[in-house]
């Protein structure tokens, strides 16, 4: 059984065919994955990469203890809560932005901690209270 060969116009035209669904299939796969930067890669690859020896929960701990070591810290009540392997959503609340700060740059330097989801409130900014949050007298 002979096979025929395609003519240039057939192989360009198929040619065509597959770069136009190859471009197509990648519009929807970055779609798709959302907003794939270089940073986020490297991050992402390094954290699969990296040994986890530390659960989700003494990851959490850790940021604790770093908290509760600070003496402008320790009294303020803040909570890390695990969330996922190496990442820790620090919540509570504090009397300035300074504290708030400290508190994230502090918790920043735990080993092994990939992203902190700050949480953070700060008293006289973030009270429900305040005039700016109010939504009394307000149409919907």
């Amino acid at each position: 059984m002979k096979r025929e060969r395609l003519g240039t116009a057939e192989t360009l035209g198929w040619s065509a065919v597959g770069f136009g669904l190859g471009i197509a299939g990648g519009l929807w796969a970055a779609g798709w994955l959302g907003r794939v930067t270089r940073a986020r890669v490297v991050d992402d690859f390094r954290a699969a990469r990296a040994p986890s020896s530390r659960t989700a929960g003494a990851l959490a701990a850790a940021v604790l203890e770093a908290l509760d070591a600070d003496p402008a810290l320790a009294g303020l009540g803040l909570t890390p809560i695990p969330v996922t392997r190496g990442t820790v959503e620090l919540t509570g609340w504090v009397p300035d932005r300074s504290a708030r700060a400290r508190a994230v740059r502090l918790a920043a330097q735990v080993p092994g901690l990939t992203d902190l989801i700050n949480s953070i409130l700060v008293h006289g900014e973030d009270d429900l209270g305040s005039p700016e949050l109010s939504l009394e007298g307000r149409s919907a």
